[in-house]
């Protein structure tokens, strides 16, 4: 009686699968999945934003290190300019110098936008590792709601699965990795009759000659449009 066990089975699955629903649907769940991925995309944030730090503390070391070579070209030039004797020599050294001033007025410039740049960038930092402080208190308390209902699920769904087990035992396991295969994808029932108009009874697609064939051959076939169990007594 294999067939009536599966059904028995599948009876009893049901009341399972309803369970099963009711938290993966729940508040609690939602609220969890939700914190949590808020703290993901907090990840994500600080990582972009010290990435994007540390290209601009390069960048500000590059403008530094640039700084210092116009500087100690200036502090030569002005050294070099006081042993000048002719009027054309001393031109060069006036434009050289006014080319120097110019870069360094430049430089500073951009060294203090990229400076204020990279304060700004820390401070976001900053505040997006304060949001995950406050996003890992949100969700160890959302998890401790959802844990909590888990539990009582799992202890109304224990008198179902108890006596689920003496059942499997009794049905082939080929037949049970068929009907676990299709409840996996959250089809329930997986098992359902061979209706009088020669279709399936989940989907009520009728079935092909081939199935109608396997069907009368082992009194259980596939559905090929929803992929339930369709039996025949």
């Amino acid at each position: 009686m294999e067939l009536k066990d599966m059904l028995e089975y599948q009876e009893l699955d049901r009341k399972y699968f309803v369970l099963e629903k009711k938290l993966r649907e729940s508040d609690e769940l939602k609220n969890a999945n939700k914190v949590q991925a808020a703290f993901k995309q907090s990840q994500d944030a600080i990582v972009s934003l010290s990435s994007k730090a540390q290209q601009r503390l390069d960048a500000l070391t590059r403008l530094q290190e640039k700084y210092q070579r116009a500087v100690r070209e200036l502090e030569e030039l002005t050294s070099e300019s006081g042993n000048i004797e002719e009027l054309r020599e001393a031109d060069f050294y006036d434009k050289r110098l006014a080319e120097i001033d110019k870069v360094l007025e430049g430089l500073e410039k951009e060294i203090i936008a990229a400076g204020d740049d990279l304060k700004s960038l820390s401070g976001a930092i900053s505040r997006e590792q304060q949001q995950q402080q406050q996003l890992k208190a949100q969700y160890a308390a959302a998890k401790k709601k959802y844990d909590a209902l888990k539990l009582s699920i799992q202890k109304e769904a224990y008198p179902y699965v108890k006596q689920m087990e003496p059942l499997k035992a009794n049905i082939d396991p080929a037949l049970m990795e068929r009907y676990l295969r299709v409840r996996n994808n959250r089809k329930m029932p997986v098992l359902v009759p061979y209706t009088a108009s020669g279709g399936c009874g989940g989907c009520m697609m009728e079935l092909s000659e081939s199935e109608k064939g396997k069907l009368a051959a082992s009194g259980i076939c596939e559905c090929p449009n929803c992929g339930r169990l369709v039996y025949k007594v």
